[in-house]
């Protein structure tokens, strides 16, 4: 369970205010910040490696990519998280340079203290927004990687991937990668 920095409620202004000045970053939920906790090497490199092959597979496609400092807000407005890796067609203004509202496809590297948050709290939050195809969850100490994807009813339905030979495909996207891509950090 995730504890909240302080026992005071922010408005949306405040806490990106707050945010702009930290040296640490705060997910904000229903007006209370909750602090990132640190992450090991290992999800580090594998962030890094899903960044890099967003980027090489989405960018000619008109995706903007973003890892770890930019935000992605919840429909509702009361949440704000900091998706280790994500991608979007938004167009860049000075109203969402902090804060994405439309990702595509967003992905989670969880640590023990994110485990229940990135597969519950955040996939809850995550399939309320529209515009999200695809929300994905790679488990760093195994192989294993959960691919949760919108159907064309607005259903969501779960792939796993646990073998390292496996291609991961992403249609909506036109895109697939190898487990073992991931894998090799």
């Amino acid at each position: 369970m995730r504890n909240a920095v302080n026992d005071k409620i922010y408005t949306v202004e405040e806490y990106i205010q707050y945010e702009l000045k930290s040296d640490r970053r705060h997910e904000f939920i229903n007006g209370q910040l909750f602090e990132m906790p640190g992450e090991k090497d290992i999800n580090n490199q594998m962030a890094g490696l899903i960044y890099i092959l967003l980027i090489q597979f989405l960018k000619s496609k008109g995706y903007q990519v973003y890892n770890h400092d930019v935000k992605v807000a919840i429909p509702d407005g009361r949440k704000f998280y900091y998706p280790d890796v994500f991608a979007s067609k938004e167009e860049k203004s000075l109203d969402n340079q902090y804060i994405k509202y439309t990702p595509e496809i967003i992905v989670e590297v969880v640590s023990e203290s994110t485990q229940v948050t990135d597969y519950v709290d955040k996939y809850i939050d995550y399939t309320k927004i529209t515009s999200l195809r695809y929300y994905i969850i790679i488990e760093p100490e195994t192989v294993l990687i959960t691919v949760y994807e919108k159907d064309e009813t607005g259903n969501w339905f779960a792939r796993k991937y646990t073998n390292i030979n496996d291609a991961v495909k992403l249609e909506k996207l036109q895109t697939e990668f190898l487990v073992k891509d991931i894998y090799s950090a």
